[in-house]
């Protein structure tokens, strides 16, 4: 039943984004004036799981594992009209327009570490990652200071407590305001390497003129090259240029005209052909050797 109920959290964090195109579009209102009443608050043990379950269905085979599927159309149905319907949107606020408001400052490598390690589970990414981009929409409008602690802003500012799992909170316990943004980076880029390992495309929403594939030439020398540089840093900026940036960017551009990435060591030895066009077959080759 454990196992259920993470899946069933996996499918609803997963829907999540899709959930926008039901919303007529001229409901919606701006963070700083949103109430309490517009907000979808929700108790995903007690609420949500036991309505993905009645969705599920198994398939018995003899000598087989049990088959779970799901009724996606009628637990889309049901999730908007039970929790979404009459709520607004809230208006679009760029993720990192918090820079303008709060300094920010890299991650510790050991609290880097540990949290990658506490959240072994999608739907635990899923739900750190969307509890640290609310933080952001929100703060990017208010400000904060830097020096106080993030679990508090979500429970205690932002009332988010009963949404965030205790491996959630264990996991942000030593982030800070100011680590807001690298918080973020981090995060997404291991839900993505958490998707690339179960066979999901990362970057679903990624245009195929980023998706070229290399030439073995070309693979030999990104593998040189990444066993150069800072890895680590190489595969997070990179996966913020893939998730944010592609479509500001131009694809020709080689990867050492992106940003801060072009500090990183060896980069510059990469030929003029290793472009943005290879830029997702670049990634993952990074996640592998990581």
């Amino acid at each position: 039943m454990a196992g259920v109920k993470r899946e069933a959290a996996a499918i609803v964090c997963l829907f999540s984004f899709r959930f926008s195109s039901f919303h007529h579009r001229d409901y919606s209102v701006a963070v700083e004036t949103l109430s309490e009443i517009q907000l979808v608050l929700i108790d995903p043990e007690r609420e949500l799981v036991p309505l993905v379950l009645t969705h599920c269905h198994y398939t018995l085979v003899k000598g087989h594992v049990t088959d779970a599927s799901y009724d996606m159309q009628n637990l889309q149905n049901d999730l908007y009209r039970r929790f979404l319907a009459g709520k607004p949107l809230i208006q679009a606020v760029r993720i990192f327009t918090i820079f303008h408001k709060i300094a920010q400052e890299p991650l510790k490598g050991l609290v880097h570490d540990s949290m990658k390690s506490i959240l072994r589970s999608f739907s635990d990414v899923c739900d750190a990652v969307t509890a640290v981009e609310v933080a952001l929409r929100f703060l990017g409008k208010t400000g904060g200071e830097g020096s106080s602690l993030l679990l508090s802003y979500l429970k205690d500012s932002l009332r988010m407590g009963h949404q965030i799992s205790a491996s959630v909170a264990k996991a942000l316990a030593e982030c800070r305001l100011s680590h807001c943004t690298p918080t973020w980076q981090l995060l997404t880029c291991w839900k993505s390497e958490l998707m690339l390992k179960t066979g999901q495309d990362p970057f679903p929403g990624l245009a195929q003129t980023y998706r070229t594939h290399l030439s073995p030439e070309e693979k030999r020398a990104v593998k040189v090259f990444l066993g150069l540089t800072d890895i680590n840093s190489f595969t997070l900026e990179l996966h913020e240029i893939l998730l944010l940036k592609t479509g500001a960017e131009n694809p020709d551009n080689h990867l050492l005209q992106k940003g801060t990435a072009a500090a990183l060591p060896g980069l510059h030895a990469l030929a003029e052909d290793i472009t943005l066009h290879k830029a997702a077959e670049i990634w993952k080759m990074a996640v592998e050797l990581h």
